[in-house]
C-alpha cells in the first residue's frame, strides 16, 4: 500500500537541451549555417550599395548672456535664460515648422526633390515608403484623409527628418545638424537655420518693441486729452467759485484777512491809547489839576494863553503895591485876568472834549475792521469748502501728468531699443560642406551581416532541427551495470535523449533515480520558483513522479556522504516542487546544522524536540515556506541526546500522524554514517543518498553505503549531482 497520492495532468519531462547537443546541431548543419550567411552578407552588401549617400553638416549657436547696455536696462523683452529649460525651448523654436518654412522659402526646397516627394523619381526609397503607407492599418480607415495632405506639409515633414537641433553638454550651445545628399546643400541648409533663427529674434524684439511704442503712443495722447480736460475743469472750476490761486495762503482773500487783521491789532492799540489818555483827562478834570494835561501843556494857544495870564499876575504884582485893590487899573488887570482863566477853561475843555471824540472815532473804526474781518472770514470758509473739489480735481491732474511723463520717458527708451536691438544668440561655428559622408556606414552594415547570417544560420539549424527534417542524433547508450532505463524520449530541439541519468559504468551500486545538474548551491531552491522552465525545475518535477511511481514514497530521508553534497538544496527542491503541484508537503530538518531551515528563512516558536516533548503543539510549531505552500518543522532546540529522540515512540507517532496527513514528508537529515541518520531512515518510505558524480567511486561513498545497507534502511536511491 502507498501512502503517496498520485498526481494527474503532469506531462512527462522534457530532458534539458544540453551544450554538446548545441554543438553536434553546428557541426551536422554547418553547410546551411554557412549559406544563409553568405546570402545574408551579400544582401546587406546589395542594400549598402542601394542606400543612398547622406552628408551631414552642423552649425552652433550659442545663447549670449551678455547684455546691450547702450540703451536703457529695462528691456521691452527679457533676455533668454541659460537654464535647461530655456535651452529647450530654444531648440523646440530651432525645430519648429514656422521656422523651417521660412528656410524651405529661402532655399526654394519646395522645388527640391529630395525634400519634396511629389518631384522625386520612383526609386527603392519611395516604393518603402509607399508600401509602408499601404501596410499601415492607420491609413485603411481614413477615407482618403492621407491623400488629401497637402505637399507642403509633406515639404515640412520630410525637412524636419532632414534637421535636427541638440544641446552641447551643460554648456548654452546649440548645434544645428542638416542632412542632405549634397554636403553643400547639407552646410547651407544647417547655416541657413541658424541665420533665420537669430533673424527671427531680432524681428521678435523689432515687432515687440514696435508694438509697445504704437501702444505707448496711443497711451500718450490718450493721456494728453485727459490732462487738457482736467486742467480746463480746474481753471473752470476756479472762474465759479472765485479761486484765484492754486494753494491756500496766497488767495486774495487770505492776503485780505492779513491786512484786516493787521490793522485790528493797531486799532485796537490806537483805541486803548485814547481810552487811556481820556481817562486820565477826565480823572485830572475832576480832580482840578487840568493843568497836568499833557494835551494841554503842549497846547501852543494854551501856552500862548498861560504867558498872558503869567503877565498879568506879574502886573498885578506891580500894581497892588502901588493902588489898591478898587484902583480902576487893578479892576481891569482883575477882568482881563478873569478873561484869560475863562478862555483857558474853555480851551482846556475843548481839548477834552477832542480826546473822548479821538475814542468814539476810533472804537468805531476798530468795530468796522471787526465787521468786514467777519465778512472775510465768511468768504475764506466758503472757498476752503470749494478748495477741498479743488484739490482733487488737481490731484487727477498730477496723477495724469505724472502718467503722462513717464509714458513718454519709456517711449523714448523703447524707440532708443528698436534702433539698437541685438539677438539673444550668435552663431559661433558655421557650417561647413562635410568632407566625407555620413551615411550609409557600409562597411559596418557589412561586417554587421556576417554574425546576423551567423545567427540566422543557426535558427534555420534548430528550427529544423526541431521540425524533425534531416537526421536525428543517436541514443547515447547507458552503462552496462545501470537499471533498465525508461523509454527515450524526443526532446524540444527534436534530439532523443535518455531519460535516465548517465552514471559511470564502474558504478555497482544503488540504483540511480535521478541526475541533478548544479544543486550545490542553496539559492538551487529558489530556481524551482523562479525559473519553473529550467532543466534544474525539470528535473525535480521528474524525481516526485519518478517517487511516486515506482517506490510510491510519502515519507523520504535526504542524506548524502559528506556535508557539501547538496542534499539540503535537493531536499528544499524536492518540497516545493510537490508543494507547486498541489500537494500538501511537510519538511523535517533533522540536520542538527539546520541548513534547510536557514536557507528557506523561516521562523517558528519552537521545534521538533518541543512537539516530542509535549510542550508545544504541532500545529504552533510548523512554520510556513515563505515561497511557497510547504510546511517546515525545524529542530530550534537540541535534545541531551539527539538518537534517543529520534528512536522514541513519540518520534515514531509523529511520522505515521504527518503519513497519514501529507502527500509527501521530506526529511533532510545528517551525513549517512551517523546513528541519527540510521534511526530516521528506518522510519521513512526511501531513503535518497545525495552525492556529486565525481565522489561516487570514493572510499567515502562506498562506506556510507555499506553503513546504510547494514543498517538496513528502506529502498535505498541514488541521487547523483553535477
Amino acid at each position: 500500500m502507498t501512502y503517496y497520492r498520485p498526481m494527474t495532468g503532469y506531462a512527462q519531462e522534457a530532458p534539458a537541451f544540453q551544450a554538446v547537443d548545441f554543438l553536434r546541431l553546428i557541426r551536422a548543419r554547418q553547410g546551411m549555417i554557412l549559406r544563409v550567411a553568405a546570402v545574408t552578407v551579400a544582401a546587406a552588401i546589395l542594400v549598402a550599395l542601394a542606400l543612398p549617400t547622406v552628408y551631414s553638416s552642423s552649425a552652433v549657436v550659442m545663447l549670449d548672456p551678455r547684455k546691450n547696455n547702450v540703451t536703457d536696462p529695462s528691456q521691452v523683452l527679457a533676455q533668454v535664460e541659460g537654464d535647461p529649460a530655456s535651452l529647450q525651448n530654444q531648440i523646440q523654436l530651432l525645430s519648429s515648422r514656422g521656422l523651417a518654412e521660412k528656410v524651405i522659402a529661402r532655399l526654394k526646397l519646395e522645388d527640391d526633390p529630395e525634400f519634396n516627394p511629389a518631384m522625386a523619381r520612383p526609386g527603392l526609397g519611395q516604393l518603402v515608403t509607399d508600401l509602408r503607407a499601404v501596410l499601415n492599418p492607420r491609413n485603411w480607415f481614413d477615407n482618403g484623409a492621407a491623400a488629401a495632405q497637402r505637399p507642403h506639409d509633406r515639404v515640412l515633414d520630410n525637412f524636419a527628418k532632414h534637421v535636427g537641433a541638440g544641446a552641447n553638454g551643460l554648456s548654452t550651445a546649440i548645434t544645428v545638424t542638416a542632412t542632405s545628399r549634397d554636403a553643400d546643400k547639407a552646410a547651407r541648409i544647417a547655416n541657413e537655420v541658424v541665420n533665420a533663427y537669430i533673424a527671427d529674434q531680432i524681428a521678435i524684439k523689432r515687432n515687440a518693441a514696435g508694438t509697445a511704442a504704437s501702444w505707448l503712443d496711443q497711451r500718450i495722447r490718450d493721456l494728453s486729452e485727459q490732462l487738457q480736460q482736467q486742467q480746463s475743469a480746474i481753471a473752470a472750476y476756479k472762474a465759479v467759485h472765485g479761486l484765484n490761486d492754486s494753494a491756500p495762503g496766497s488767495s486774495l482773500v487770505d492776503q485780505q484777512m492779513a491786512g484786516i487783521n493787521a490793522q485790528i491789532v493797531l486799532a485796537r492799540s490806537e483805541l486803548a491809547e485814547k481810552q487811556a489818555q481820556n481817562d486820565r483827562v477826565q480823572s485830572l478834570m475832576r480832580g482840578g489839576n487840568s493843568a497836568d494835561i499833557a494835551q494841554v501843556v503842549s497846547s501852543p494857544l494854551i501856552v500862548q494863553l498861560r504867558t498872558q495870564q503869567a503877565d498879568l499876575v506879574r502886573q498885578e504884582g506891580e500894581l497892588s503895591t502901588q493902588y489898591g485893590p478898587l484902583h480902576p487899573k487893578m479892576k481891569a488887570l482883575l477882568a482881563e485876568k478873569s478873561d484869560l482863566d475863562q478862555k483857558i477853561a474853555q480851551e482846556v475843555s475843548r481839548l477834552a472834549g477832542s480826546i473822548a471824540s479821538d475814542v468814539s472815532v476810533a472804537r468805531a473804526h476798530l468795530n468796522s475792521l471787526e465787521a468786514s474781518l467777519k465778512g472775510v472770514v465768511q468768504q475764506q470758509t466758503s472757498q476752503n469748502m470749494s478748495r477741498v473739489q479743488l484739490d482733487a480735481l488737481q490731484a487727477n491732474a498730477t496723477s495724469t501728468r505724472t502718467q503722462y511723463e513717464a509714458f513718454v520717458s519709456r517711449l523714448r527708451q523703447t524707440q532708443d531699443q528698436n534702433a539698437a536691438v541685438t539677438a539673444d544668440s550668435r552663431l559661433i561655428s558655421a557650417a561647413s560642406p562635410p568632407n566625407a559622408p555620413s551615411s550609409p556606414r557600409r562597411s559596418l552594415i557589412v561586417l554587421a551581416s556576417v554574425p546576423l547570417g551567423l545567427l540566422l544560420g543557426v535558427m534555420l539549424a534548430l528550427i529544423n532541427e526541431r521540425a524533425g527534417f534531416g537526421p536525428a542524433s543517436p541514443p547515447v547508450p547507458s552503462g552496462p551495470k545501470n537499471p533498465p532505463q525508461p523509454q527515450a524520449a524526443r526532446s524540444h530541439a527534436g534530439t532523443v535523449f535518455s531519460s535516465a541519468p548517465l552514471t559511470p559504468a564502474v558504478w555497482s551500486g544503488p540504483p540511480v533515480i535521478a541526475d541533478i545538474p548544479n544543486p550545490v548551491s542553496l539559492k538551487a531552491g529558489d530556481v524551482m520558483l523562479d525559473q519553473p522552465g529550467s532543466p534544474y525545475a525539470y528535473r525535480m518535477a521528474a524525481l516526485v513522479r519518478r517517487l511516486h511511481a515506482q517506490d510510491g514514497a510519502a515519507v523520504v530521508a535526504m542524506t548524502s556522504a559528506a556535508s557539501d553534497e547538496g542534499k539540503s538544496a535537493i531536499g528544499i527542491s524536492l518540497a516545493r516542487a510537490a508543494a507547486s503541484m498541489g500537494k500538501k508537503v511537510i519538511l523535517l530538518d533533522c540536520d542538527p546544522s539546520q541548513t534547510a531551515q536557514n536557507a528557506m528563512h523561516v521562523a517558528a516558536p519552537g521545534g521538533l524536540y518541543d512537539v516530542l516533548s509535549g510542550l508545544i503543539p504541532l500545529n504552533k510549531v510548523l512554520a510556513r515556506d515563505p515561497r511557497s505552500d510547504a510546511f517546515v518543522l525545524t529542530m530550534s532546540r537540541q535534545p541531551p541526546n539527539m538518537a534517543t529522540m529520534f528512536g522514541s515512540q513519540q518520534m515514531k507517532k509523529l511520522i505515521r500522524l504527518l503519513r497519514d496527513n501529507c502527500d509527501m514528508v521530506v526529511m533532510d537529515c545528517a551525513r549517512a554514517a551517523t546513528p541519527e541518520t540510521w534511526l530516521l531512515a528506518r522510519l521513512c518510505d526511501t531513503t535518497l543518498l545525495v552525492s556529486r558524480k565525481n565522489a561516487l567511486n570514493t572510499p567515502l561513498m562506498a562506506r556510507s553505503v555499506r553503513i546504510l545497507n547494514a543498517a538496513k534502511v528502506p529502498p535505498l536511491g541514488l541521487i547523483v549531482t553535477r
